[in-house]
């Protein structure tokens, strides 16, 4: 009876040798897909980081303007493109600039 099914088998192991190679090259595109997923989605938090930092420095340096007596008197007098501005809110200002804005050692 064994003999009789032998060819049967045969093709049936044949089958589940390709089955397995089917399968292995599936989980390896699966694997592939999930590192470039996995990459792109470490480049996409980089960039939203690098956003974020842009825009503190961005906003830094308009604050540190405020620090400057040239910038200081045109938006008390309202010239050169500045609006105007009160004293006691440049003084906001000021203040919160210097709150906010650490202090540069330019030698370094």
């Amino acid at each position: 009876d064994a003999v009789e099914k032998y060819d049967e088998v045969v093709h049936n192991l044949e089958f589940a040798k390709e089955l397995q190679k089917t399968f292995s090259g599936l989980s390896q595109d699966l694997l592939k897909a999930q590192r470039k997923a996995q990459r792109r989605e470490s480049l996409l938090k980089l960039e939203a980081e690098k956003k974020k930092l842009r825009t503190i420095l961005q906003v830094q340096y308009v604050l540190q303007n405020f620090t400057q007596e040239h910038v200081q008197k045109d938006f008390k007098g309202g010239v050169n493109g500045a609006i105007y501005l009160p004293s006691k809110e440049l003084d906001y200002l000021i203040r919160f600039a210097k709150l906010t804005c650490p202090e540069r050692n330019e030698n370094l």
